[in-house]
């Protein structure tokens, strides 16, 4: 048991066995006082006395002393589990209106050792004196306006059929109305979406389940070390048939997907072995293709190892079957079984990315690892005129859109302008470019964002210039398939003369040196990442959003490092020592005024360098990053669906002890996330207020 951990049960215990003892009072609850629907025990004094009731009756019953009435009879039990570590029962209730769930109507509370409760998330919808209006429209109408919402082609494939589900939601004014929930799963780019369509068929809002992340290569041998022989962990290898190129298991099924038809390659067409004695000891030759057989087999292998990894780091810090974990068999411990992660490596369906869809529990995850295009250009642009500025300039073609050719896309190459900020990031509406190449500043929004931008103005291609370093760019990513123009990033030093001279022109072709592929399955950053997606959609809900999304970054960043012990990510796989992100989380200069710029990646980035802050002070004080780990998972009990980061700081408050308290508060304070901080969005709009307070008495 974690130290932390130990500290404020026995406190607890103490009291609860004195008034059990006759030796005094019961202990002093105190009067429920609720900030944003979140009710919390202070220390000593629970929201309730101890009980034997059932926990869905000591969680209903207290809820009745807040003023829920009609909400109570809506309930439903979806978990009600007893943490092994803390010995706290952690329940969540989920709320359904005339037999149907209400999207984002739900309960989640935690309970003590004896019953008395100590932590409510109240996120009920009041209930209607009536019954809910009829939709005007049917389950398949429903579904034929989400798809025609989401662009998505009469003929495309599914990686599961559609599925509709009858609900109830809240609208922009706060009314309850009645409403479809379509899932889409398609298996070109893992995209997995939550459309919820209204009851006369109008679209709105959707969900991207989705997690995807752009990485720079790396150029050499792993650089912490070669391969090593390590035994598998206990229950990690199946029984059924495995060959070098599809092992399987009850935490994860990893196998080659090159052909991205989100099933195992055929081993006649793969090169791949039978192993019958479960030893998969291929050795890696990078300076070869990863394609070969052999190095099809290291990509799995690796694969299969790191979740495996990563799946009982977690279960051990509690992310166990009955919170939701992802295991084929939950031997009766609680949760949905059926869902070991499906793993694909060198899946075909693009580069230079990786991704991991979750759905709800039951429900297998995908994650798929994608190969990358190495160091070196794949694209550039070879300007002809001025004389001052003639000459190539290469560049990373983008995961999206259209394609460069052999044939030069030639045009004048203008500087944007969208009238707002900084003018030159593209964000904004644009006009005048058709028939130009477009010329952007990375920064402020995403990158479809501003290639979509262009091609409405007419643009036949865009350059993005890269805003760090000097010659660095790399594949730019993202998803919208309404972009059909090519574009390209260049270097900061690059895009700085391109925007010096008046009058360039030039043609944009795809270059034919490619550089050796490389396979995004052997860095563990990467896999942490995307695994860290499906822990934070599992254990606390809804996370999209400006915020949400942002947090859900720093959180696969945060799950990463903690595991494998540095403040730089992906730097194996990037090639940089300063790895993918903008700053080392060691010493992270930014704060969290800053975190407004709406591109998830970047804005996620305090929520990580907060964690590693974090960190340093556990370290320092004897303890672990395991007992880090341990305390994180344990607070998203704690934390509301699509959360902020006050909601993180004070779900990770519940999970310390009061020494803890001071940590995290000195953490979340120094960047800004201190006593009275606070981020209001409106749609992608996003205002923060930042604080730099520590609570008086949080560090006594």
């Amino acid at each position: 048991m974690p130290r932390s951990r130990s500290i404020r049960r026995l406190s607890l215990l103490a009291i609860t066995s004195a008034s059990l003892l006759g030796g005094c009072d019961d202990p002093q609850t105190q009067t429920p006082v609720a900030t944003d629907g979140i009710y919390v025990a202070e220390e000593g004094a629970p929201l309730t006395g101890p009980s034997a009731a059932r926990a869905r009756e000591i969680v209903t019953d207290f809820l009745r002393t807040t003023g829920r009435g009609r909400e109570l009879a809506t309930l439903d039990v979806t978990t009600d589990r007893v943490d092994a570590r803390s010995g706290r029962t952690h329940v969540r209730l989920d709320q359904r209106i005339d037999g149907v769930r209400v999207v984002g109507g739900y309960v989640k509370a935690t309970l003590g050792a004896q019953g008395e409760l100590l932590h409510v998330i109240d996120r009920l919808v009041p209930a209607p004196s009536g019954s809910l209006v009829a939709p005007r429209i049917d389950d398949a109408t429903a579904l034929a306006h989400a798809r025609a919402h989401l662009g998505i082609a009469p003929d495309a494939t599914f990686h599961r059929a559609p599925t509709v589900e009858r609900i109830a939601y809240v609208d922009e004014d706060g009314a309850l109305r009645p409403g479809f929930l379509v899932e889409t799963w398609q298996g070109q780019k893992n995209l997995l979406h939550h459309t919820i369509v209204d009851g006369g068929g109008k679209v709105f809002s959707v969900e991207s389940r989705t997690n995807g992340d752009s990485y720079r290569v790396f150029v050499e041998d792993p650089g912490k070390g070669g391969q090593t022989v390590v035994s598998g962990g206990t229950g990690w290898l199946g029984t059924g048939a495995q060959t070098t190129h599809s092992i399987g298991g009850n935490n994860v099924r990893a196998y080659l997907d090159t052909d991205n038809n989100n099933a195992p390659d055929a081993a006649a067409t793969t090169g791949a072995t039978s192993v019958t004695d479960g030893n998969f000891l291929a050795t890696a030759n990078l300076a070869v293709a990863p394609t070969t057989a052999g190095n099809r087999a290291v990509a799995v292998q690796n694969l299969f190892y790191l979740n495996n990894r990563v799946h009982d780091a977690l279960y051990a810090a509690g992310f166990d079957e009955a919170a939701g974990n992802f295991q084929a068999s939950n031997f009766g411990l609680g949760g949905a079984g059926n869902d070991a992660v499906n793993a694909e490596a060198q899946d075909g369906g693009g580069t230079d990315n990786a991704n991991f869809a979750t759905p709800a529990d039951g429900s297998a995850p995908r994650m798929q690892m994608y190969l990358w295009t190495g160091v070196g250009p794949d694209a550039y642009l070879n300007v002809a005129a001025p004389a001052s500025v003639a000459g190539r300039y290469d560049g990373k073609a983008s995961t999206f859109g259209g394609t460069f050719s052999l044939t030069a896309l030639t045009g004048a190459v203008v500087l944007v302008n969208d009238g707002s900020g900084t003018t030159s990031d593209g964000c904004e509406t644009l006009t005048g470019l058709a028939g130009k190449i477009a010329l952007i500043d990375r920064g402020t929004c995403d990158f479809t964002v501003k290639v979509l931008n262009a091609q409405k103005a007419g643009a036949i291609a865009a350059i993005v210039a890269n805003n760090t370093g000097t010659t660095d760019y790399f594949a730019m990513g993202g998803t919208n398939r309404r972009i059909t123009i090519p574009s390209l990033m260049v270097g900061l030093t690059d895009g700085a003369t391109l925007r010096s001279a008046a009058g360039v022109s030039g043609g944009l072709l795809k270059e034919t040196a490619v550089p050796l592929q490389i396979d995004g399955d052997i860095d563990a950053d990467i896999v942490f990442h995307e695994y860290g997606h499906g822990l934070t959609w599992r254990m606390i809900g809804g996370m999209s959003g400006p915020i949400a999304g942002a947090i859900g970054e720093g959180g696969g960043d945060t799950l990463a490092m903690l595991l494998d012990g540095d403040a730089v990510i992906g730097e194996y796989a990037y090639g940089s020592s300063l790895g993918i992100r903008r700053y080392s989380y060691e010493g992270y200069p930014l704060t969290y005024a800053a975190m407004n710029s709406g591109e998830v990646h970047n804005d996620g980035e305090l929520y990580a360098a907060i964690m590693w802050k974090l960190l340093g002070a556990y370290l320092v004080n004897g303890r672990s990053a395991d007992d880090l780990l341990a305390d994180w998972v344990d607070s998203m009990n704690y934390i509301p669906s699509t959360p902020s980061y006050e909601n993180m700081r004070d779900g990770l408050l519940q999970a310390v002890d009061s020494t803890g308290d001071c940590w995290v508060w000195q953490a979340y304070a120094a960047a800004g996330v201190g006593q009275g901080s606070k981020a209001t969005v409106k749609g992608s709009r996003v205002t923060i207020t930042q604080s730099f307070v520590v609570p008086a008495g949080a560090c006594q």
